[in-house]
């Protein structure tokens, strides 16, 4: 029993190192863009035009997850980058951060990169790209589906 709680606990840090590893990476990746002009163009770019806002703020978190394979990366980076300037196009902050999370968190679920999806392939003894090729048109689906609901 002593081995096993051991060896529970040391791949419950390393699981939490990761995910906290994520997190800092989103937060840098958002400094990087901030530091860079992207977001300010980006900004700028939504304030002159309101109605893109929304359409940005579902589509952007959704394809950085795709890209990363993590939907906490992709809402963190835009909800720490762009939400804070929500009121600027029209947009509640809170709207906004609700529909970034809610699209990353989907945009996950597509990603051949997660790591949920990396272990059920596993399990099924098949490519990542085979299950993406399922989940993907759901989670386009959701997106759409949160887009207007939002």
């Amino acid at each position: 029993p002593e081995e096993v709680t051991k060896k529970f606990f040391a791949g419950m840090g390393n699981g939490y190192a990761k995910i906290l590893g994520i997190i800092i990476a989103a937060g840098v990746f958002a400094a990087g863009l901030r530091a860079a002009g992207v977001i300010e163009v980006f900004v700028n770019y939504l304030t002159h035009a309101n109605e893109v806002a929304k359409l940005g703020g579902s589509i952007g978190p959704f394809a950085l997850a795709v890209l990363t394979g993590s939907g906490d990366a992709a809402a963190f980076a835009f909800n720490e980058a762009v939400t804070p300037h929500a009121a600027k196009f029209g947009m509640q902050i809170d709207n906004l951060g609700y529909l970034a999370m809610m699209a990353a968190g989907i945009g996950r679920q597509a990603s051949p990169l997660a790591g949920g999806i990396i272990l059920l392939s596993g399990i099924a003894a098949v490519s990542p790209v085979e299950v993406v090729k399922r989940t993907a048109p759901a989670a386009v689906v959701m997106l759409i589906s949160v887009y207007f609901l939002c």
